[in-house]
């Protein structure tokens, strides 16, 4: 499906927007299916999302959390997106799993075993009830970036050689299968910097290569962009 862009004052009504559809969508899901699966990202935005969030009532014993991407370093590092939710959301420890990066583990190896986590947790064709994902600068989500060979792996979860954003650690990300696997996809895509590739996207310029947001389009699922005034 192609995604929905909808656009807000800054990113702050992004947020509350954001924390609106979370809450809805986790209601949902443990109404339906007795818990709600999610995988989480990193970044400003979502750290305005999970303040929010984290003075709402919701039952995390029942939320199933993932990280759709991460660096390669310990939840302790103040680079870790793992560590930014850990800090700030009442997260359920036997429910969250974070990229297992502290390990003596190499990125690839750590790949490998966050999908057997995954598949263990979730089954043999997992499929998120929402993934989390902003876009960078250069037009990259999660850790898929432009000219990688991570655009085209197969399976679930891939590593990554560094991005353009410090600091330079290999990544472990989500495949675009698994995001386009999702029930609902959420992007939060904030700032002026985001303004010319949101242009291309919107447009449907460019290829995955050049441009990976464009490989996020679910399969059987809803995809929606919240912008702010100055990245739309």
């Amino acid at each position: 499906m192609q995604p929905t862009f909808l656009t807000f004052l800054d990113p702050d009504t992004v947020a509350s927007d954001a924390a609106a559809r979370f809450i809805a969508l986790a209601e949902g899901a443990i109404a339906e299916r007795g818990r709600f699966v999610v995988a989480l990202a990193g970044g400003s935005t979502p750290e305005r999302l999970y303040k929010l969030l984290a003075t709402r009532t919701l039952d995390w014993e029942k939320i199933t959390v993932f990280f759709s991407d991460d660096r390669f370093v310990a939840p302790t590092s103040r680079y870790s997106n793992a560590g930014l939710a850990l800090r700030l959301l009442p997260l359920c420890p036997k429910t969250t799993f974070p990229v297992p990066a502290e390990t003596t583990l190499d990125a690839a190896e750590c790949a490998a075993q966050y999908e057997q986590e995954l598949l263990a947790a979730l089954g043999p064709e997992p499929r998120f009830d929402l993934v989390l994902l902003g876009m960078g600068d250069d037009g990259h989500t999660a850790s898929l970036f432009p000219g990688k060979a991570a655009l085209h792996a197969v399976g679930w979860v891939t590593h990554s050689t560094p991005g353009v954003l410090p600091p330079p650690v290999d990544r472990v990300t989500f495949t675009f299968a698994l995001i386009n696997a999702a029930r609902n996809v959420l992007f939060l895509v904030t700032g002026a910097g985001k303004k010319e590739k949101v242009a291309q996207w919107r447009a449907g310029a460019g290829s995955i290569t050049s441009l990976p947001v464009r490989g996020v389009a679910p399969t059987d699922g809803t995809c929606t962009v919240l912008l702010d005034e100055a990245a739309s």
